[in-house]
């Protein structure tokens, strides 16, 4: 049985992905249960395919193993669809592949999950890695480039309020999602030149509406990469 999945919806991916599966590849604390990697390619057009074919061979044999699963929908929503119906695991961590888990962040994300068996879902602090000096009122709009640190301290969130953690880098029980989050959802997330956003709190908002908690988990770090294009006015 798979304890833990980590999970990388990605996009022409390719350039990125190596960064990311090499450090999950490096992970610590782990040696207590079992986990595998996800990669859900969402209709790439770039050699993200071959990128995991590659990894694929070398983990061959590994405690780790990396497995690949195509979704032709386009848009980030429908490819946590897949990677959920795909996931053999009771809790999936899904990571975008421009973030940079700590060592400890497989361990972490499980740990959690075992001492919280009411979460829903739950997210850590997610550190902005920026390219180049940040703008002066970098904190005003930190909330929007999907970056979190509040604190040393675990708590709820409040989805009454909007209040929830980002898709890059969160936990999400198998059994709250099934039972309560559609395949069709119907935010598909940016896709086709759309910035449309909210694809990542409607199935947070449907697990919350069902009665299950969704938490911040201090201890789960990771970078996200800020690149200077989204700093621009323009974005």
């Amino acid at each position: 049985m798979v304890d833990f999945t980590v999970a990388i919806p990605t996009y022409n991916g390719a350039a990125r992905l190596p960064q990311l599966l090499e450090k999950l590849r490096s992970q610590t604390g782990t040696d207590h249960f079992s986990w595998n990697i996800l990669v859900v390619d969402n209709n790439s057009s770039d050699d993200t395919a071959a990128v995991v074919r590659r990894y694929q061979s070398a983990s061959a044999g590994c405690t780790v193993p990396v497995s690949y699963a195509f979704e032709k929908r386009q848009g980030a929503a429908f490819a946590r669809v897949k990677a959920m119906s795909a996931a053999p695991s009771p809790w999936v961590g899904f990571l975008d592949d421009d973030v940079v888990p700590a060592d400890d962040w497989v361990a972490a994300a499980y740990a959690f999950g075992q001492s919280h068996p009411q979460a829903a879902a739950y997210g850590g602090q997610i550190h902005g890695d920026v390219e180049g000096e940040p703008p002066e009122n970098f904190n005003r709009i930190k909330s929007f480039l999907a970056l979190r640190e509040r604190g040393d301290q675990a708590h709820r969130y409040d989805p009454d309020k909007l209040s929830l953690p980002p898709s890059a880098s969160w936990v999400v029980q198998a059994k709250a999602w099934h039972e309560n989050v559609s395949d069709t959802p119907i935010l598909g997330g940016r896709a086709n030149g759309s910035m449309m956003q909210g694809d990542d709190y409607e199935p947070l908002l449907r697990m919350h509406m069902a009665g299950w908690e969704i938490w911040y988990a201090p201890e789960m770090h990771v970078a996200h990469l800020v690149p200077k294009s989204r700093l621009e006015r323009d974005y």
